[in-house]
Parts: structure tokens; sequence; C-alpha cells
């Protein structure tokens, strides 16, 4: 199992920063989300910094404007960034992606798998109106039918699916080899997400643990956002930054120290 961190988790600091921080912390990896700064920082130079740090881009985390990425066209365009930082895994959310249970649209996920030698990783929907449909992407039943009968891999967002009702520990037991990255991030009842893992009375600890008993093979991302606020207007103060550091810092190394 390895340990990663977003590279929104100091956004909107430059790309860098977060490498630097990742470095320090002694990430294994980051994933990379494409978020309008990183678009323009540009792939290649993005994978020189990976390259500057020794860390690896393991997973490539579609857009916010996910609806952009619906379809075989977004899926190919999607690989064809992963392939220009060296990613395993792509992150993409079942409520942006619009496909039915029965859609053809997963069995060519299977075959463009196969062939390119990556995972689609679809990430389970959140509590929240835009993602109510398709209605499997929640719904504890149906997505562990939609996993069984589809066969897909899967990225699962521990939050998401503990407000949906969902049992995280069981969900993995029983999905495991399907799932091939793990959100980890703080959360409250009102749907509040990417928070520390403090501010919530979820057992980071000993859901991490329960997973390494299983010798899973896959990645677990720290999404904590605490500069989020910040994105769209001028950079916080250095004070700030540091406030932000020590708030990823603490609940990384309740992982790590798992």
């Amino acid at each position: 199992m390895r340990l990663l961190l977003s590279s929104y988790s100091l956004a909107p600091f430059p790309l860098e920063e977060t490498f630097l921080f990742a470095q320090e912390i002694k990430a294994d990896g980051l994933e990379l989300v494409l978020m309008p700064s990183v678009v323009m920082f540009g792939l290649e130079n993005t994978r020189k910094l990976s390259e500057k740090y020794g860390l690896p881009v393991l997973n490539l985390h579609q857009p916010p404007w996910g609806v952009l990425f619906t379809g075989e066209r977004g899926i190919k365009k999607l690989i064809r960034q992963a392939s220009e930082v060296g990613a395993q895994n792509i992150v993409a959310h079942l409520a942006t992606m619009r496909r039915g249970f029965n859609s053809p649209f997963f069995e060519w996920i299977k075959e463009v798998e196969k062939e390119k030698g990556i995972n689609i990783a679809f990430e389970n929907a959140a509590p929240r109106e835009l993602e109510n449909w398709p209605s499997y992407a929640g719904h504890p039943e149906k997505l562990e039918k939609f996993v069984a009968e589809r066969n897909v891999n899967l990225t699962l967002d521990v939050a998401k699916a503990f407000l949906k009702g969902i049992d995280p520990y069981q969900f993995f037991q029983k999905n495991h080899n399907n799932i091939k990255v793990i959100h980890a991030h703080g959360f409250d009842v009102n749907g509040d997400f990417h928070k520390s893992f403090l501010e919530n009375t979820f057992d980071w600890p000993g859901f991490v643990s329960f997973v390494r008993k299983f010798d899973w093979p896959g990645a677990v991302t720290l999404e904590i956002f605490p500069l989020h606020r910040w994105v769209y207007f001028n950079l916080p103060s250095q004070s700030e930054l540091s406030r932000a550091k020590e708030i990823i810092r603490e609940s990384f190394g309740i992982l790590r120290r798992v």
C-alpha cells in the first residue's frame, strides 16, 4: 500500500510547493488533479518536477469540470494525459460519466484498460443532489451489484461511502480486488469534505490497519485542502501556508504511523 498526497493539497500555491512538501513528509507519490493551474503549468513540466523530487505521479484525477470528460472521447484524453506523467490509475467520477448500469461503455473500459495497461478507477458518489444520478454510484446495494456484475475498477472515497450508508470495512473486504485507489479525508455529517482527520469521529487508524491486513497493493490518497477558500483569490500568507502544512502533516502522520 502506498500513501499519496493530492496535488491540490496546497493550492493555490505553485505545484512545486506540493512536491517539496510531499517529499518532506515522505509521501510515496502524488495524485495529480487536473485543475486549470496544472493544465496551464503543463504535464511535461509536471513530469520534470516528479523526476526532480523523486516522487512519481501514480494517479491522475479527472478535472473538476468532469462533465466535459464523459464517454470514450474523454477517457481517451485522460489516458493520453496519464501516459505523459506516468500515472497508473485514472480517477473518474461515476457521477460525471453519466452512464447507466447496463451501458456498453463499461465493457469498452475493460478493453481499453487491457490494451493500455492502465486502471480506470471510478469513484463512488457523494450524498449531494448533483451526484444523485446514476443512482447505483452511491446506493449501498446497487453499488455492490454494479461492481459484481460490471466488474469495474474503483476509487473508494471513504467519507462519501460512509455518509451514503455504506460500511467502508465490509465494502472494502468484499471488493478490495477491484479497488485501486482510496481517498482519505475528514468530513462531517453535513457533507463538508476534505477536512482534517481530527474534525470527525471516523476511526482512520482502525480502517487503514484493516486495509493493511489484505496486503492490498493500491494507493491511499490524502485529500485535505485547508487553503481551498483561497483558490480563486490572491495567495494566502506564509503563516496560512504553514498552518495548512501542519494540518496535512498531522493527518498524514496518522496514516504513516499505521
